[in-house]
């Protein structure tokens, strides 16, 4: 199912009784990215030999996330920085 399929069964259930457990359940996890969750870190000796820095990853998809970026670029969760 598409994401506009989901939306149209949605906005129109009626006689498509099969798609719905698919369209909640895409619906539920659109809902879910946008409840802020704190990123990931990791300690990663990158670039220069010993020379350790922590790096910040989307608590879904593990994608690695800049400071201050409001969401993760690769699944759209929205991320949560507190107080860094």
């Amino acid at each position: 199912m598409t994401t506009q399929e989901a939306i149209d069964y949605l906005l129109d259930p009626i006689g498509k009784r099969e798609q719905h457990d698919e369209a909640i359940r895409m619906a539920v996890d659109a809902l879910e990215k946008q409840i802020p969750k704190r990123p990931k870190y990791k300690a990663e000796d990158r670039f220069v030999k010993n020379h350790v820095t922590e790096y910040s990853y989307c608590p879904v998809c593990e994608k690695e996330v800049v400071a201050g970026d409001m969401f993760c670029v690769m699944c759209g969760q929205a991320i949560d920085w507190g107080d860094e």
